[in-house]
């Protein structure tokens, strides 16, 4: 059948976790056609994925492309009254509200002027008459938190076309707004997969962002309330552990919707790595971004340079533009720290193998994960991995490997110097660990159990149960 498989930033123009999981599930399932919806900010992207034969079309959405210019069409009054009800219900946390005013605007959005319609609405006006606070709302802040919300309304213009089999968002969120979308104009059953858990990222990420707190409780009301739709609305919800699906339980989906799918690498890419460098060194590999903490990961490292002044700290993978001034801040806390000269940033790399290779062993000292890429194929590598405790990193690692708090230099040091310092060790629980991920999380069983997923959700009769 055909599937829509709809991401926001990744697939196909970003390396990463989440474009890989992508390309493994459209490579796994030969069977079916997508049709990959990106939800991008200009339009100016590069691809940098080569497709599978089996991904039919490729289009990017831009959110953040030149305003569109203001027009009171026909259908102008419908248009404002329904924005009026988004607004109302994320702000007044009202999901009856909110979601009639989705509805509502997801009809109209078929029309040719809904970007224009909705431009001339007065959004600002409305969030000043509807907002509740003790603290007045300013203009400023109400005209900032408009135009988020605005440029968050467009993708319900997407409309994906007759004969699709389902819908696949690849996160709650923007993606599965236009999954909704198509839900209710055609009854098109939707899945959704979550590698992280949305809604809790957006919070973390919000925290980084310089806007003026009534920006954020508008903005974040209009996603927790989008979010919960999303769960409640899915045919299925495809958490990438277990831990991820108590989040979702309790924002409104349904157990029996609730289907947690491991990532899955293939042994054949990932045989155990026998050899190791001659210094003692960590590895890192991943996107540079503050979700995946390396302040933390480079004061435990002056900790451990403290009992092992010859160790070593290298970094693998991409910074993206956004996140430049990010690496800045990481490279001026080393030496700070007194560790510059002992840390180094690789670069992208073809294959994390090679960043495995270059070390004793892998850290990740993420404030948020979903199951990390990184720590199974280190796993299936046979080494041995240091990792926080967020999302289903302990789900994978179990007593395969060291699991600490995150944000604690002192215990990530700690868990690396006893790897470092011991080789029986470390050998051992790097053996334990590849023979888990061969039981647990080979890429067969997880496209196997997609391959279910989606015949159950286009009502062919399977039981995806076990």
């Amino acid at each position: 059948m055909d599937v829509a498989l709809i991401n926001e930033g990744t697939y196909p123009y970003v390396k990463g976790g989440v474009s890989q999981w992508c390309d493994k599930l459209i490579r796994g399932l030969p069977e079916h056609r997508f049709r990959l919806l990106t939800l991008v900010a200009n339009g100016t992207e590069q691809q940098t994925w080569e497709l599978p034969d089996n991904a039919a079309e490729v289009r990017p959405f831009p959110l953040w492309g030149p305003a569109a210019t203001p027009r009171r069409g026909r259908q102008h009054a419908l248009i404002a009254n329904a924005a009026r009800a988004v607004l109302a219900g994320s702000v007044l946390s009202q999901p009856v509200t909110f979601e009639w005013g989705l509805r509502e605007l997801a009809r109209a959005a078929q029309g040719r002027d809904f970007a224009r319609s909705l431009r001339a609405c007065d959004l600002a006006g409305d969030l000043l008459d509807v907002w509740p606070g003790d603290e007045p709302l300013t203009v400023y802040e109400a005209i900032v938190a408009a135009e988020l919300v605005e440029r968050s309304l467009l993708p319900l213009k997407v409309d994906l076309g007759p004969g699709l089999g389902l819908t696949h968002a690849v996160a709650n969120g923007l993606p599965t707004l236009v999954g909704l979308a198509e839900k209710w104009r055609r009854g098109t059953p939707l899945v959704m997969s979550e590698h992280g858990v949305y809604l809790r990222e957006r919070y973390l990420a919000f925290r980084e962002l310089h806007y003026p707190s009534g920006v954020k409780t508008i903005v974040l009301g209009f996603l927790r309330q989008l979010a919960e739709l999303g769960y409640r609305s899915a045919d299925f919800v495809v958490p990438v552990a277990k831990f991820n699906a108590r989040w979702e339980h309790r924002l409104g989906a349904d157990a029996a919707s609730v289907v947690p799918i491991y990532n899955g690498v293939e042994p054949a890419l990932y045989t155990a790595i026998e050899d190791e460098p001659e210094v003692p060194t960590i590895s890192w590999v991943g996107r540079v971004d503050p979700l995946k903490d390396l302040e933390t990961l480079i004061s435990a490292f002056a900790l451990v340079r403290e009992t092992l002044p010859e160790a070593k700290l290298r970094l693998f993978g991409p910074t993206p533009d956004t996140n430049v001034d990010y690496e800045k801040r990481c490279l001026a806390l080393g030496e700070r720290l007194g560790v510059l000269d002992g840390m180094t940033l690789e670069g992208p790399v073809p294959s994390s193998r090679i960043a495995f290779e270059a070390g004793h062993l892998v850290a990740l000292s993420s404030i948020s994960e979903g199951m990390p890429y990184t720590v199974i194929e280190a796993m299936m590598c046979g080494r041995a991995t240091v990792s926080t405790d967020v999302g289903g990193t302990a789900e994978a690692v179990a007593e395969a490997g060291a699991v600490v708090p995150p944000r604690d230099p002192e215990a990530f040091a700690k868990a690396c110097l006893l790897y470092l310092q011991d080789s029986e060790l470390r050998h051992r629980i790097g053996r334990a660990a590849r023979e888990r991920s061969l039981a647990n999380f080979t890429l067969d069983r997880s496209i196997d159990t997609y391959r279910m997923l989606y015949a159950a959700a286009s009502n062919e009769e399977l039981d995806i149960s076990a």
